[in-house]
This record gives C-alpha cells, sequence and structure tokens, in this order.
C-alpha cells in the first residue's frame, strides 16, 4: 500500500493530496481569490468589547474584524474580558480558523509557530507531545529532549552570551584556583533585571517527530526560535512606526506547507506536475529533508496527475451526499447551519435475528472507518451526530466506537467522541479549522434561495485551465478554442490570464462565450494550424 504527496500546481490554483494506503484522506488548495490567512500572526487593534460574548473584536486589517475570546487570551484566568483588554489597545494575535459564512476569522493569543517536528509556543512553557504517537516510551523520549533542548534554545543571545562566560569562568577557577574571577553581570539579564523573569517558551511535538534524533530537533527548534525573533522585531517595527494593525507573519505557500507537514517517515513518494513547484520541493527538501529528495518525482503525463491516480473520482464523491460501503450498505451526509448529521444505512442488508447483529456490526465498523477518512477530506468540522444501526449487544456497540475512535487517531484535528447511545446516537467533535471542502468549490444557487448549489467561477475555471493543458501537451503550436458560458469567458479578460495560458502551452488561444452553456459545461478544441 502505498503513502503518496501529490502536488499539482495551476495557474490559478494549487491542489495537494495525501494519499494513504492508496486512498485520499486529505485534499489542500490554494487560490489567489481565497487567500488564506489561517496561521498569520497580526498585531492587531481592539475595536469592542463584548461582554456578552466575553470577547472582543479585533481589527487585523481584513475585511471584516476578527473575534477573540476570553479563553484565548493569555493568563486571562477567570478575570472578565473588560479587565483584561481595554477598546483601542494592541494585541498580538494568531488566526486560527479562516472565516466561516457571515462569521469573519476566530483569533487567538497562544501563538504556535509550526514547524518540521514541532510547533513553537512563545507564550506558554509546557512541552506536549502529540497522542498520534502511541508508543508510552518515545513519548517519554521526545518530551525529556524537548524539555532540555528548550531550556537552551529559550535564551536570548544576551543571555547564551553570558551562560557561556560563566562556563569559562568556572573552568579559570578550576584550571588557576583563582577565586577573584566571578562572573559580571553587566551581560547577566537574571542579575541585572533582578527577580524579574522572562517569560520561557514551550513546544508541541508532532507526529512527524516520531523517532527523530536529537539533532533534527535541535535543528527545527533552531529554526522556530529565529522565526520567533523576526515576527517580534516585525512587531516592534509596527509599535514604534504606529502601523497599527500590520500582518507579522504568514504561512508559506502550499508546496512547502505540505512537505513540511506530511514528509514523515511513512510518506514513498511525491510527485509534482509542474517545474516551479518541483524546483521549489527540491529546494524545500534539500535544506530541510536531504534523505527525502530521491523521494520526489516530475510528473509530466498528459493524462494529468489527478487523473491518473484516480484523485478526481475521490474528490467528486467526497462531495456527494453519498458513500458506499463495501458490505452494501452506505453512509448518508446531511448538514445543516448547527451540526452534520450522517446515517448509516444497511442498503442490501435484508438479515434478521442474530445474524442481523453480525451484519449490522459488520456494517458500523465499516461505516466507522469511512467516516473518520471522510471528515477529515471533506473538512467538516463542529459538532456531528451519527446514527449508526441499531444493535442490542453492548459489546457490539462499544466495538463500533471504539473503532472510529481509531480511524479518527491519524486526523490532526483535534476529535471528541463521546459514548453511543441506546438508539444508536454517536456524538462527536471535530475542530473547525478552515472552509468544508464543498464551500470551498461550490457556492449558493441564486435562483432557489440557496437550498441549491452550483461550481463556483473559480472552480469552473480551473478545471478549464487543466483541461486545456491537456488537450495542448505534448503538441504545442497552433491554436486552441475555448466554448464556455459567458460568466466564466468575462474571467479571461481579468489581468493577464490569457497571455499566461498561451505562454504555458505553446498555442494561440481563442475563448468563445456561448450564452445556452451552463457555467460548468465548455469544451476545448484544436483548430487547423
Amino acid at each position: 500500500m502505498a503513502n503518496e504527496l501529490l502536488i499539482d500546481v495551476g495557474l490559478i490554483e494549487t491542489r495537494v493530496a495525501l494519499v494513504e494506503d492508496d486512498r485520499l484522506v486529505h485534499l489542500d488548495l490554494e487560490r489567489p481569490e481565497r487567500d488564506s490567512a489561517l496561521g498569520a500572526i497580526f498585531l492587531g487593534r481592539v475595536r469592542r468589547i463584548e461582554k456578552g460574548l466575553q470577547a472582543a473584536y479585533v481589527d487585523i486589517g481584513l475585511s471584516r474584524d476578527g473575534f477573540l475570546g476570553r479563553d484565548d487570551l493569555v493568563d486571562s484566568g477567570e478575570k472578565p474580558i473588560e479587565q483584561c483588554i481595554h477598546e483601542g489597545e494592541t494585541v498580538l494575535v494568531q488566526v486560527t480558523r479562516d472565516p466561516v459564512g457571515e462569521k469573519g476569522v476566530k483569533l487567538s493569543c497562544h501563538i504556535a509557530l509550526p514547524g518540521r517536528f514541532l510547533s513553537l509556543t512563545p507564550f506558554d512553557p509546557a512541552v506536549r507531545v502529540t497522542k498520534r504517537i502511541s508508543q508510552d516510551a518515545e513519548r517519554m523520549r521526545l518530551a525529556a529532549v524537548l524539555q532540555s533542548l528548550m531550556a537552551l534554545a529559550d535564551q536570548t543571545p544576551l543571555e547564551v552570551t553570558a551562560r557561556l562566560q560563566r562556563e569559562v569562568n568556572v573552568r579559570l577557577q578550576h584550571r588557576t584556583g583563582d577565586r577573584r574571577i566571578t562572573k559580571s553581570t553587566k551581560h547577566d539579564p537574571e542579575r541585572r533585571n533582578g527577580d524579574e523573569r522572562r517569560r520561557r517558551m514551550g513546544c508541541i511535538v508532532n507526529a512527524n517527530a516520531d523517532g527523530v534524533s536529537k539533532e533534527e530537533l535541535l535543528a527545527d527548534l533552531q529554526r522556530l526560535r529565529s522565526r520567533w525573533i523576526a515576527v517580534e522585531q516585525q512587531r516592534a517595527k509596527a509599535v514604534e512606526s504606529s502601523n497599527v494593525p500590520a500582518e507579522l507573519w504568514r504561512e508559506m505557500g502550499p508546496v512547502g506547507r505540505a512537505l513540511r507537514d506530511y514528509v514523515g517517515a511513512k510518506l514513498d513518494r511525491i510527485r509534482v506536475n509542474a517545474a516551479a513547484g518541483f524546483a521549489e520541493a527540491r529546494a524545500w527538501l534539500f535544506e530541510h529533508a536531504p534523505n527525502y529528495v530521491s523521494k520526489l518525482e516530475r510528473f509530466d503525463d498528459p493524462a494529468g496527475l489527478f487523473e491518473l491516480f484516480e484523485i478526481e473520482a475521490d474528490i467528486a464523491a467526497a462531495l456527494g451526499r453519498h458513500v458506499a460501503l463495501p458490505s452494501g450498505g452506505m453512509i448518508v451526509f446531511g448538514e445543516t447551519e448547527a451540526l452534520t448529521a450522517i446515517d448509516v444505512d444497511s442498503g442490501r442488508a435484508s438479515a434478521r435475528g442474530h445474524a442481523f447483529e453480525e451484519q449490522a456490526l459488520k456494517i458500523n465498523l465499516e461505516a466507522a472507518t469511512a467516516i473518520g477518512r471522510q471528515l477529515r477530506l471533506r473538512g467538516i468540522g463542529g459538532i456531528v451526530v451519527i446514527d449508526f444501526l441499531h444493535m442490542e449487544n453492548a459489546a457490539y456497540r462499544a466495538q463500533t466506537v471504539n473503532a472510529l475512535r481509531e480511524a479518527l487517531k491519524r486526523d490532526p484535528a483535534p476529535t471528541k467522541v463521546l459514548g453511543m447511545s441506546a438508539l444508536g446516537l454517536v456524538e462527536m467533535t471535530r475542530k473547525r479549522v478552515g472552509e468544508p471542502l464543498a464551500a470551498r468549490l461550490f457556492e449558493d444557487c441564486p435562483t432557489c434561495d440557496g437550498d441549491g448549489r452550483l461550481p463556483s467561477l473559480p472552480s469552473v475555471l480551473a478545471e478549464l485551465l487543466r483541461r486545456t493543458w491537456r488537450e495542448a501537451h505534448g503538441s504545442p503550436g497552433g491554436k486552441l478554442e475555448i466554448a464556455c458560458a459567458p460568466d466564466v469567458a468575462a474571467l479571461f479578460d481579468d489581468g493577464d490570464l490569457k497571455a499566461k495560458l498561451e505562454r504555458q502551452i505553446g498555442a494561440v488561444v481563442l475563448v468563445k462565450p456561448e450564452a445556452n452553456r451552463r457555467r460548468d459545461s465548455f469544451s476545448v478544441g484544436r483548430l487547423g494550424r
């Protein structure tokens, strides 16, 4: 079974697919018009305090103010929010969730800078190891190593200089016996600041650190420490110049982010379809994971990277309501504003009595595995209620819940599963991070009061550009005609998209709007040379 990372770089959209055991488990996509601020760090200004919500609305320079709850403040304790911050105050925040519907971004003052093996937490001194590393001995090793490394990495250059000087003085004392050699307090922050204590940093160790050496962990930690120093410097400049709100740091692009998050011991192959994306991936691997350079492969097949590896089919299935199960049952997704409901259907199953219990268990176990994968792939967050097939056997019900928990272990988003009720209902939560996959690819239908949906213009354009590239690939030159709906054709008039496409495929492109075409209907054909 192969574990692969597939990176599809297009003119207006980059897609990253994580494949585990030959199955798509995660899809990330990035477009310029939907530039995500997730993970970005801002110096914002509190615009207003909502005592009833115990929250603040913070201007960070985006179109809508961000939401900052009291629990997302540092050292807020049980104090009401109005005693912690006030209107007009500047505050350092990080975006923890993209906008959802009419809600703006969600913010937190608990900053976490992500690295390859760990995330640096400048305002939390604890060292935490992810539960996705299951072996207790390895978790204890990583905790001990990081505890020792944090003590060194947390020091400023001034503190390091003072510590090294003290070590030199101690060696000189032992060597010469001269007790007059004492440490100077001039460059010793601990002495100079008296009883003041500088906040210590901590970290969160992620699943990629499993089995990693102390030297690799230290290198990752030093990179993050340098990045945090740069953030602090940007913050000081913004305050000094009264340039608030200000963006201080933003996540890297989709290629580098995917490599950082997914390059691990279980990844067998990394495939990239475009020259620019391949060069970026190669440079990142040479610097951060040179032993993975040999696993990097440039994919240049006219069939298309996602088409050949059947990712397109998996994406289409993840956008539908029904998911078939191997034994003939199915799971059905239904979404409301408050929660996501999932129904497990027995489908063709027709057994009775004890035989039905056995069959229900089999279907429920298949459903539990499929639900764990689908929640992650669809990007579903918030409250989820699952209606499993009814089973009288208490051991079978427990087995089903355990199977669901096991299926969720590989999900990086925090989840919590409650037990199964007598009616076969399981309540669970999954942390909402970004928009669901469907919201990124579709929009509400304007003619049916939002009850239906249709592909968004950027989604149609991205697919049209991929189709055009495949048509022209391997046979440059000549002319291509694109026939499409008028609103799609109008997108080629914006900027230099048409010129970029012609340079990419080495052919002249003619765009022909046709009024009778649906938005998602188009054709690409080659004209005579």
